[in-house]
C-alpha cells in the first residue's frame, strides 16, 4: 500500500503572470515566430522573428503577452536553450496555437540547470495549444500547463522527449525541509516531464478546468514522473469533496488520451512514473513502461498511481520489471484512492516484485471508495513473487462491510498464485474465467512484446492480403514499421496496424503455431488515430484462411472509438504445428483514418510433447536464478530474453530446487535457444534426481556452442547421460564458459508420453478461479457430486480463509475430489490441510484413497473451530505408472469440509 505523505500546507496565492523584457509591437494572429540561437542564424531578439532573422532567446516570447489563434512558435532543430518559456493566450478549435520545430537535425532542446525552481515551458490558462517535436530536460517541471480558471479546452503533445525532470516531491525539495514556494505556487506535488496542475476554490460537478487533452508519442527516462496530471491542492488527496463539487475531484480534467507513451528508468525518488489524478473519461493505450521506480521510497513504489478517477481505461499496453527495493507496493498499477470504473484491459504485466495491480482502501480516508474497477484479458507473468503476492492484490482496511467492488475476468496468469487478499478483499468482485498456466511464460505470445524487425521471430509475421494471397511486408528500421516497399500503407507497428487503400487489402499480424496444442486468444481493437475521422474499420481473426471470429460477417470498430473498442475471448482453440492465426483489419468503405490499436495475445493452455517452456519474457523467469553473471532489462536489450553479461568463466542459470518432477524416461530432450557474443564454444547442462540429489560433474551433459553467433537453437539429448533416470527435479544451464554477453531466449523440456512423475497439480485449488463458489468445475482435479471450489468470503466460507492462497476445494456429504497422476515405484505420503465449515451443516471428516483403496485407518477430522489442520497420510506403496488420489467425505448430508495445500512426497 502507498502510505503517501499528505502535505498540510497553506495554499499560496498565485502571483499574476509578469511579462518583462523589451517592448514589442502588437502582433496579428496567424503569425509564425522563428527562434534559433545557433551560430550563423542571424538571430536578434529585436528582429521580426522571421526565418531570415529569428529571435535568439525566449525573452521576446515571454514579453509578447497572450498569443492568438493560428500563432506558431517554431524552435530550430539542433538548438539548445537554458531558459524558461512563459506562454498565455488561446486559440480556437479550428485554429490553434503551436510550439514546434523547424529545420533539420535533432529536435530542439530546452535544458535547464536542475534547480527545483526551474521549468522548461509554462502555459497558463491556455486553450487549443499544441507542443510537438521537442526535448526538455533538467528541470523540476518540463512542460507545465497550469489552470486556475475553468472551462478551458484543447491541449496536445506529440513527439516530446522529457528526461532528468526531478527535484520536487510532495511539494518539497527531495521531500526534505520546508515547502518550496515555487512548487506550491505552481501546485507541483511531484516533478513531471509533462504536467497538468492548477489551483481552485470551489467548482461544480459540471465544471472542468481543461478538457480534450491528447498526448501522443511522449517518451521519458530518469524523471520522477514522465507524465503527471494532478490538480489537487495540499492535503486534498484524502478529501472526498474537493472544491465542494460533490465528488472526489475527478471532474477537473476531462477527455484525456495518452497514446504511445514510452518511458523507462524513472529513478528519481521512485514514487511513480505516471501519475493520473483528477481525471474523468481517459484512456492510456499503446504504451510501454519498463524498469520504473527502481529505487527505495518511503511511501512505496509503483509504475502508475491512480486516484480521484472516473471512467478510465488502461489498454493494449505493457508494464514490465518493477524491482524489489524493500519498498511498499512495488507494483505496476496502484489503484490508490477514490477510483470508480477504472479498467486495466488486454495489457502485459511482467516481472513486478509486488502485484501487477493493487486495489486499495487504506482507512483514515473518509469517504474513500474503490468501485466498479476491472482487470480483464490481461497477460500476467511472474508478478508478486518477491513479496509472495499474486498478480492481483486487494487490501480493504475499511472492512468487509464496505467491500471494494469490481470485475476480474479472462486474465492469463503465469504464476503459482493469482489473487492475493491482503485484507477484507475479494467479496465484492466478480471473478470468472481466469486461467493459470503452470509450464512457463514461453507458452504465452503477447504481440507487442514479441514485435521485431524479423519475419517469423517470436512466432509473429507481418503480411497483407490482396484478395487471393498473403504477402510478407518489408521492415523499415528507421520508422520501425512493416510496409510494402516504397509505400506507407498497409502498415504494422508494435501496437498498431493500418490496412491498404483497397477493400480487398486486409493487413494481418500473423502467429504461426510452433507445436500442436490448445490455445486461448485475447484482444481488444480500438481506433488509434487520435481523431474522430473516417467511418471505422473492419476486423476479423482467421486460422489457415478460415474465419474463427466473429462467428459470421466481419466486426466493425466505429470511427473515433479509442476509449472502449471491441474485445473477444476465444478459449479452447485447437492448433497443429504450422497453423497460422491471423489478426486482420480492413477499411470500412473508405481508407482514411484507419489506424487500429490491437495487441493480440496467444496462450497455450495445453501443448503436446512439452513439460516446460520457459520463455524469459521481460527478463527473469520465475523460479530461475542467475549466478556468475548480471542480467539486464535496460532499453536496447532483448525484452524476450534473459540478457546476461558473464563476469567470469562460470555463468549459469538454475531452476528452483525440487520442483520440476520430470519423468526422466519420457522427458528426454532439453532445448536451449540463445545467442553468444563471445568466443566460447562450450555449454553444459546439469541436473539432479531424487535418487542423486547433489549436483556433480557426473550429472552433466555438454553441448557445443557456436562462437560469436546470433540466436541459435541447441538440442541436448539429456538421456545420453545414464544418470538421467527416475525423477529429475533441478536443472542448471551454463550457456558459455567465459566473460561476455549471452542472451537466453528459451529453455524447453520435451519428450513423449507422460512427462511428469510425482507431480500433483494445483494442490492449492487456485485454478480455475471461482466466482465465490463453483460445483464440479473443469480442472486437473475431478470433482464428483456435491464438491467443487470456493473462494474466501463466499457463502461457503464466510469469515474462514484458505490455508494457502484464496481458494479451497469443498467436499459435501460422501462425495469426492480426485486426481490421476504418474507416480514412481515405491513409498509415498500425501500432506494436506482440512478445515470444518462452520457457518452451515454438521461435522465432516475425510478419508484418503489411492486407486480406490482407503489408506487411513481413521478419518481425518479437523477441529470444530474452523481452523485448518495439517495431516499426513500413512505411507503407501505404488508401482511405476498412473494412480488416482482421492479425498472422500465420510458423513452424508449437508456437511462440508474444506481441503487445501495438498502435496505429495
Amino acid at each position: 500500500m502507498k502510505k503517501r505523505m499528505i502535505g498540510a500546507l497553506t495554499a499560496a496565492t498565485l502571483a499574476a503572470l509578469t511579462l518583462t523584457g523589451i517592448s514589442t509591437p502588437a502582433w496579428a494572429t496567424n503569425t509564425t515566430f522563428y527562434v534559433n540561437n545557433q551560430a550563423g542564424s542571424n538571430c536578434s531578439d529585436t528582429g521580426p522573428a522571421s526565418l531570415a532573422q529569428p529571435w535568439c532567446t525566449f525573452t521576446p516570447i515571454n514579453s509578447h503577452g497572450a498569443f492568438g489563434p493560428g500563432d506558431k512558435i517554431l524552435l530550430a532543430k539542433g538548438a539548445t536553450w537554458n531558459q524558461q518559456m512563459n506562454l498565455s493566450g488561446s486559440g480556437t478549435a479550428s485554429n490553434g496555437i503551436s510550439v514546434s520545430a523547424y529545420g533539420s537535425g535533432a529536435n530542439p532542446k530546452i535544458s535547464r540547470n536542475g534547480s527545483v525552481d526551474d521549468r522548461g515551458i509554462k502555459l497558463v490558462n491556455g486553450d487549443y495549444w499544441s507542443f510537438s517535436h521537442l526535448e526538455v530536460s533538467d528541470a523540476a517541471s518540463g512542460i507545465l500547463a497550469y489552470y486556475d480558471t475553468t472551462g478551458h479546452n484543447g491541449l496536445s503533445f506529440d513527439d516530446v522527449y522529457v528526461h532528468d525532470i526531478n527535484g520536487v516531491i510532495y511539494y518539497k525539495d527531495n521531500n526534505t525541509g520546508s515547502a518550496l514556494a515555487s512548487a506550491t505556487a505552481d501546485n507541483i506535488r511531484n516533478s513531471s516531464g509533462i504536467q497538468i496542475t492548477g489551483k481552485h476554490t470551489t467548482f461544480s460537478a459540471s465544471d472542468y478546468f481543461i478538457r480534450d487533452v491528447r498526448m501522443n508519442y511522449v517518451s521519458g527516462d530518469h524523471n520522477l514522473n514522465t507524465i503527471g496530471i494532478d490538480m489537487l491542492g495540499p492535503g486534498e488527496q484524502v478529501t472526498s469533496n474537493v472544491g465542494g463539487s460533490g465528488g472526489a475531484g475527478a471532474v477537473m480534467v476531462r477527455n484525456v488520451v495518452i497514446d504511445h507513451l514510452t518511458s523507462h528508468d524513472d529513478n528519481w525518488q521512485c514514487d511513480e512514473a505516471l501519475r493520473l489524478f483528477t481525471v474523468t473519461h481517459a484512456v492510456v493505450m499503446n504504451s510501454a513502461l519498463n524498469n520504473e521506480a527502481p529505487c527505495w521510497n518511503v511511501g512505496g513504489t509503483t509504475t502508475v498511481i491512480l486516484g480521484h478517477l472516473e471512467d478510465v481505461s488502461i489498454v493494449n499496453s505493457m508494464f514490465t520489471n518493477v524491482m524489489h527495493t524493500g519498498s511498499n507496493d512495488e507494483n505496476a498499477l496502484d489503484f490508490e484512492i477514490f477510483n470508480n470504473n477504472v479498467r486495466a484491459r488486454n495489457s502485459l504485466f511482467a516481472n513486478t516484485a509486488g502485484s501487477a495491480m493493487s486495489f486499495l482502501r487504506l482507512g483514515g480516508r473518509p469517504g474513500d471508495y474503490s468501485t466498479n474497477n476491472e482487470s480483464s484479458s490481461n497477460v500476467m507473468i511472474n508478478n508478486g513473487v518477491a513479496q509472495g503476492f499474486g498478480p492481483v492484490l486487494v487490501l480493504n482496511m475499511v472492512g468487509a462491510s464496505s467491500p471494494i467492488t469490481g470485475t476480474i475476468k479472462d486474465n492469463i496468469n503465469v504464476n503459482r498464485k493469482f489473487l492475493y487478499d491482503q485484507g477484507n478483499g475479494f467479496a465484492g468482485f466478480s471473478t470468472t474465467n481466469n486461467r493459470t498456466l503452470s509450464n512457463g511464460s514461453g507458452d504465452v505470445y503477447f504481440s507487442a512484446a514479441d514485435f521485431s524487425g524479423v519475419q517469423g521471430q517470436n512466432g509473429w509475421s507481418y503480411q497483407s492480403f490482396d484478395g487471393s494471397s498473403y504477402t510478407n511486408l518489408i521492415y523499415n528500421s528507421t520508422y520501425k514499421k512493416w510496409t510494402p516497399p516504397g509505400q506507407s500503407v498497409p502498415e504494422i507497428t508494435q501496437f498498431d496496424q493500418h490496412p491498404g487503400a483497397s477493400a480487398t487489402n486486409w493487413v494481418a499480424r500473423a502467429w504461426t503455431a510452433p507445436s500442436t496444442g490448445t490455445v486461448s486468444l485475447r484482444g481488444r481493437i480500438l481506433k488509434s488515430d487520435n481523431v474522430g475521422g473516417g467511418n471505422g474499420i473492419l476486423a476479423r481473426i482467421t486460422k489457415n484462411g478460415q474465419q474463427v471470429w466473429p462467428a459470421s460477417g466481419t466486426q466493425t470498430v466505429a470511427a473515433g472509438d479509442e476509449y472502449t473498442g471491441v474485445s473477444y475471448v476465444l478459449d479452447n482453440l485447437s492448433v497443429n504445428a504450422g497453423d497460422t492465426i491471423r489478426f486482420e483489419t480492413n477499411e470500412n468503405g473508405e481508407s482514411s483514418y484507419d489506424r487500429a490499436s490491437w495487441t493480440p495475445s496467444v496462450s497455450y493452455t495445453s501443448r503436446q510433447g512439452q513439460a516446460y517452456n520457459w520463455g524469459f519474457n521481460s527478463g527473469h523467469e520465475a523460479g530461475w536464478n542467475v549466478y556468475g553473471a548480471t542480467s539486464s532489462t535496460a532499453v536496447g536489450t532483448d525484452p524476450n530474453a534473459l540478457n546476461l553479461t558473464s563476469n567470469g568463466n562460470d555463468p549459469r542459470v538454475e531452476s528452483a530446487s525440487n520442483q520440476l518432477h520430470l519423468n526422466a524416461a519420457t522427458a528426454s530432450t532439453v532445448t536451449v535457444r540463445m545467442s553468444n557474443a563471445t568466443s566460447s564454444t562450450a555449454g553444459r547442462l546439469y541436473f539432479t534426481t531424487t535418487s542423486s540429489p547433489g549436483p556433480s560433474e557426473s550429472k552433466a551433459v555438454p553441448f557445443a556452442v557456436q562462437p560469436n553467433s546470433g540466436y541459435t537453437t541447441y538440442t541436448i539429448d539429456v538421456a545420453s547421460n545414464p544418470l538421467w533416470t527416475g525423477e529429475v527435479n533441478w536443472l542448471r544451464v551454463d550457456p558459455i564458459d567465459t566473460t561476455g554477453q549471452t542472451n537466453i531466449d528459451s529453455i524447453v523440456v520435451s519428450g513423449t508420453g507422460d512427462l511428469f512423475v510425482n507431480r500433483l497439480r494445483d494442490g492449492g485449488f487456485e485454478d480455475p478461479s471461482a466466482n465465490f463458489y463453483s460445483y464440479e468445475p473443469a480442472s486437473v482435479w475431478q470433482y464428483l457430486g456435491s464438491t467443487g471450489v470456493q473462494r474466501n468470503h463466499s457463502a461457503f466460507s464466510g469469515a474462514q480463509s484458505a490455508a494457502d492462497g484464496q481458494q479451497t476445494a469443498f467436499i459435501q456429504g460422501t462425495d469426492s475430489v480426485k486426481q490421476a497422476l504418474n507416480l514412481s515405484a515405491g513409498a509415498h505420503t500425501v500432506t494436506f490441510s482440512v478445515a470444518q465449515r462452520t457457518n452451515n451443516g454438521g461435522a465432516q471428516a475425510l478419508d484418503f484413497y489411492v486407486d480406490g483403496t482407503r489408506i487411513n485407518a481413521s478419518a481425518f477430522a479437523p477441529p470444530s473451530s474452523g481452523a485448518f489442520q495439517s495431516f499426513t497420510s500413512p505411507s503407501f506403496t505404488t508401482t511405476n505408472g498412473s494412480h488416482t488420489l482421492e479425498f472422500r467425505g465420510t458423513t452424508a448430508g449437508d456437511n462440508t469440509a474444506f481441503l487445501d495445500k495438498v502435496t505429495i512426497e
